[in-house]
């Protein structure tokens, strides 16, 4: 009895060990999950950051099927496979390249149906069989008793399937598999007994181009075919086709694995072989997820936050994760890499695509010019390099290189100037210049919201009501046109400021005096006749989602004439009071990416993500602070509908870290962070500089959410702003929190 109870406590003692050892490990804290579920739009599979690969299982790749953006959603009941590249949290999709799938028994070249998965290769699984953290995933596919594992370089999806006993254990290669995209034609070519190369060539929201891979296989295959014009080819090894496909048949003995290597190149295949190479060969699965998970490990580990509850650490390091997926590599080892659907090289800078910078202009990138400068740099360079080395424009929105003009604006210039305005070396101004200024003369339609009008814009001084989305593309160019200015001023080119000074002032050229809106106006000069604002219809051809209640405040550059628009901070207090308080009662269908409502203001869209911190300068900072915890507390969860909208490449999240760390950058392109309320006790961030920069909230608590004083550095500190500069230095905020609202 006394060996039996000797037992037991060591056991137990093994497990709290265990499990207190896993919690020390910050990649416990993040659940790839989060997001997968509601609208979120993430996925959960194995990448690296920025990286070119995110190797993650399809389920639904049908156009129709908006929350299967990202190839997977968390109420599906089964997997088709495992495709390398996945968008993160966005309202569109393409990519989904070169599908693999294991199988045991009757080769099938088609998928089969989510209804009906034995019809195909689709298999059923389990969310208790299936397991995620930053660079690895794994799953039991249950229609065939093979674990499928996961992980990833920059370049390559590194596979591991481990089988049972069977003479007929397959891995099916499906390169027509595309997310909402269109296939021309695949081609397949099976070379001696491990090895597959191949292509797709395909027409999406990436536009027209290649997805070139070389595939590699740990153990020869024994018997092997070709799927093309709708047949099964026994033992042949080349197909080009409209629906090519390949497979590859072994014997395996019980859990026996096989792992499979596949790299990627948007150039060609030899591309995709010197890819392989340089970072696949002699790499085992279990080297690969080592070196990508102590590359989110090391990253991760930078942002250090101590107390809260367990959720909201997991939310807080879920979203530094998610933050960190795209801009996504775009290059080939030998720096070729395709821009505006031509192919380039270059050896001065790394090239990257993947641009939501309609959304990521507003706190990611402003995150990562804190946290992550080097890729900053990247990535004003690439941008820049549309204009100066493709010799086209910068991009609205950008993937595989290929702009798809969706929403609204030319925010490459906000990115490109945060960076510049914060000191980030290594981009040339001039360049930068010229580049932003060619986009802000280039009249781009919009994919999503009609009209670009850019052209009006320019001639009448603001974006008329006969182009789609007028009054957001008026307000959007606007601050565009600032951030041109402020560089114009830093390069003394006086006449061209002067110029883009006036054009930053436009947003009083469409505000309506007698509604206290931001309102449609016509070319021939007249505000288009009042409308009931609870009619969804007659709200969406004006506003990008129909979110006026967020453009009512969308002025981020001239935040004090703003104010005066609305009679002083008096008014605009009042004005934020109503837009937060008064229900909507809305009519007609209601536009999906209007979510997360806090009375009038939706914040699932990101336009009103700066909105709550704007009480600070109407002089109710304490409001501000109890509406960020409401939103912290209210529109984030640590579940897989965790998130109220589309994450968007990392925006929702980083709103959410910055509100968390007690500050926030309502005007990216000014190095100033508006000062909001901390959630935990301690928060520090490990700077690439090798400083220290930490935020201090004594007594914080549930009813404690209030600032009473700020000390920066031991120095009583009395601004609502909190400068750039201060953060890069290193050092303490320290907040002291009470019950009771300073007014």
């Amino acid at each position: 009895m006394k060996k039996e109870l000797l037992i037991c406590f060591f056991t137990t003692l093994v497990s709290v060990v265990n499990a207190q050892q896993n919690k020390n490990d910050v990649l416990s804290w993040v659940d790839p999950f989060i997001g997968t579920g509601g609208h979120g739009h993430t996925f959960p599979g194995a990448t690296t950051p920025f990286g070119m690969i995110q190797l993650s299982p399809d389920q639904n790749t049908k156009s129709g099927d908006w929350d299967w953006c990202s190839g997977y959603h968390y109420s599906s009941k089964t997997i088709m496979g495992f495709s390398h590249n996945h968008l993160s949290g966005t309202g569109w999709a393409d990519l989904g390249d070169i599908l693999v799938m294991p199988t045991v028994g009757q080769v099938k070249m088609t998928p089969g149906t989510e209804d009906n998965p034995s019809s195909g290769y689709r298999s059923t699984f389990s969310h208790e069989k299936e397991t995620a953290s930053p660079g690895y995933y794994s799953v039991m596919l249950d229609s065939y008793g093979i674990k499928a594992e996961l992980t990833a370089s920059p370049r390559v999806g590194f596979h591991k399937y481990t089988f049972p006993k069977s003479e007929e254990s397959n891995i099916i290669i499906d390169p027509t598999n595309k997310i909402f995209g269109n296939i021309y034609h695949t081609l397949v070519s099976i070379e001696g007994n491990n090895k597959i190369k191949g292509y797709c060539y395909s027409n999406g929201w990436g536009g027209k181009r290649f997805a070139y891979f070389v595939m590699e296989f740990s153990k020869p295959f024994t018997s092997y075919g070709v799927y093309s014009e709708g047949k099964i080819k026994n033992n042949e090894k080349i197909a080009l086709a409209k629906d090519a496909k390949a497979f590859v048949r072994f014997a395996t003995e019980d859990n026996e694995s096989i792992e499979v290597k596949v790299s990627l190149s948007p150039v060609s295949t030899e591309n995709a072989q010197e890819n392989f190479d340089t970072e696949a060969k002699n790499v085992s699965f279990a080297q690969a997820k080592e070196t990508a998970q102590k590359t989110w490990r090391d990253l991760i580990g930078r942002f250090q936050v101590t107390g809260g509850t367990d959720d909201q650490r997991k939310i807080f390091y879920t979203g530094v994760y998610h933050t960190f997926i795209a801009p996504n590599l775009y290059m080939d080892v030998n720096g070729d890499y395709v821009a505006a659907q031509e192919n380039m090289n270059t050896k001065w800078f790394t090239n990257y695509s993947t641009y939501s910078y309609w959304d990521g202009f507003r706190a990611t990138h402003p995150l990562l010019t804190i946290m992550d400068q080097k890729h900053t740099k990247e990535f004003a360079n690439s941008l820049i390099s549309r204009y100066t080395d493709r010799k086209d424009h910068m991009p609205i929105w950008e993937l595989c290189g290929y702009d798809n003009f969706c929403m609204l604006g030319y925010h490459s210039v906000s990115v490109i100037w945060d960076a510049i305005s914060k000191g980030i070396p290594g981009i040339d101004a001039e360049k930068a210049f010229a580049a932003m200024k060619d986009a802000s003369l280039t009249d781009k339609m919009s994919s999503s919201d009609g009209g670009g009008g850019l052209n009006d814009y320019i001639k009448l001084g603001y974006t008329p009501s006969e182009n789609g989305a007028s009054v957001s593309a008026t307000l959007e160019y606007a601050y565009d046109d600032w951030c041109i200015q402020q560089l114009a001023e830093k390069l003394g080119k006086k006449d061209e400021a002067e110029v883009y000074k006036k054009r930053s002032m436009n947003f009083l050229n469409t505000f309506n005096k007698e509604n206290n809106h931001f309102w449609p106006r016509q070319k021939d000069g007249k505000f288009i006749p009042d409308f009931a604002l609870n009619d969804w219809k007659k709200l969406q051809p004006h506003w990008v989602s129909g979110n006026i209640w967020a453009y009512d405040f969308f002025v981020p550059h001239q935040i004090d004439e703003m104010m005066n628009l609305y009679g002083g901070k008096k008014g605009f207090e009042e004005k934020l009071d109503k837009t937060f308080t008064e229900a909507l009662n809305m009519q007609g269908e209601q536009h999906v990416d209007i979510s997360g409502f806090i009375g009038s203001l939706g914040f699932g869209d990101e336009p009103g993500h700066h909105v709550p911190y704007l009480y600070n300068y109407a002089g109710s900072p304490y409001k501000t602070q109890k509406m960020v915890k409401y939103i912290r507390d209210n529109m984030y969860a640590a579940k897989p509908d965790g998130i109220v909208n589309n994450e968007d490449c990392g925006q929702m999240s980083a709103w959410y870290i910055f509100s968390s760390l007690g500050f926030y950058p309502v005007t990216p392109g000014k190095p100033v962070y508006a000062i909001g309320a901390p959630q935990f006790p301690k928060a520090s961030l490990k700077l690439e500089n090798g400083k220290t920069f930490t935020v201090i909230a004594d007594k914080i608590s549930d009813k404690n959410i209030y600032v009473q004083k700020m000390y920066l550095n031991g120095k009583e500190y009395k601004s609502w702003e909190i400068n750039h500069s201060d953060i890069m230095n290193g050092g303490e905020l320290r907040f002291v929190m009470g019950s009771k609202p300073v007014k």
